[in-house]
């Protein structure tokens, strides 16, 4: 089979599977959601809040919610489809912060790896063809044709996509106090110690990569003077 027709063959297999899980969603969506002309995907904050008062006033951030957020969210994340970050802030205008980050970092890190398997069963060939708009496709994308085992790469996921997703998830409790009292304050120490926590959590991987690098130097250092020294005593 020819570089085109293997191309060719991937793109039909990954539109076929877009085609069925854009079908499962919009059944999911129309099943579980109220209608109401204020019921469309939040394309900027001032989407976010009509939704939110939306959802809140059919019920709030029940069950059905759960289900559609989780749907909609896996579904983007799989095909790499723009607006994540939207519906991070939103899980925080409906579930406040902790509880949206789970389910953010959850969905994430799913529809990661399954963007992760599709690129390993449709998107070798495509994936030395063309590369991704965004650093995160190239990552899901990527991954599993550099060897990078799923199980790693979830959990890797799961934890990385935590101090970002915190800030959305925050973002949109923000719009959910806001809603609920005038007097809301964001600069408390509750607020402050948690970004800062957050902050250092994100710079751990840095201060490792720095440290195991120096090690790993001054390893190969300490190697290649013993395997001089052996060769002057031979």
């Amino acid at each position: 089979m020819t570089s085109h027709n293997s191309i060719t063959s991937s793109l039909i297999k990954l539109a076929f599977i877009f085609m069925i899980s854009t079908g499962i969603v919009i059944l999911i969506l129309d099943n579980y959601l109220p209608k109401s002309r204020h019921l469309k995907f939040p394309r900027s904050i001032h989407d976010v809040k009509l939704l939110h008062e939306t959802l809140v006033g059919h019920g709030g951030g029940g069950f059905h919610v759960v289900i559609c957020f989780v749907t909609v969210f896996i579904y983007l994340q799989s095909f790499a489809i723009p607006g994540s970050v939207m519906l991070s802030v939103l899980g925080g205008a409906l579930w406040g912060s902790w509880k949206a980050l789970f389910l953010v970092c959850l969905c994430s890190s799913t529809g990661a790896t399954i963007c992760n398997f599709l690129s390993f069963y449709f998107g070798r060939v495509i994936s030395k063809k063309v590369t991704p708009f965004l650093p995160n496709w190239f990552i899901n994308v990527a991954s599993p044709h550099l060897s990078v085992d799923a199980s790693v790469f979830f959990w890797a996921t799961l934890i990385g996509v935590g101090p970002l997703s915190f800030i959305h998830v925050k973002s949109g409790e923000t719009i959910h106090m806001l809603s609920e009292t005038d007097n809301f304050t964001f600069f408390t120490f509750q607020n402050v110690l948690t970004m800062g926590l957050i902050a250092v959590a994100a710079l751990i991987p840095v201060i490792f990569k720095e440290v195991f690098e120096k090690k790993f130097k001054n390893d190969n250092v300490i190697d290649k003077a013993g395997s001089q020294n052996w060769n002057k005593v031979k």
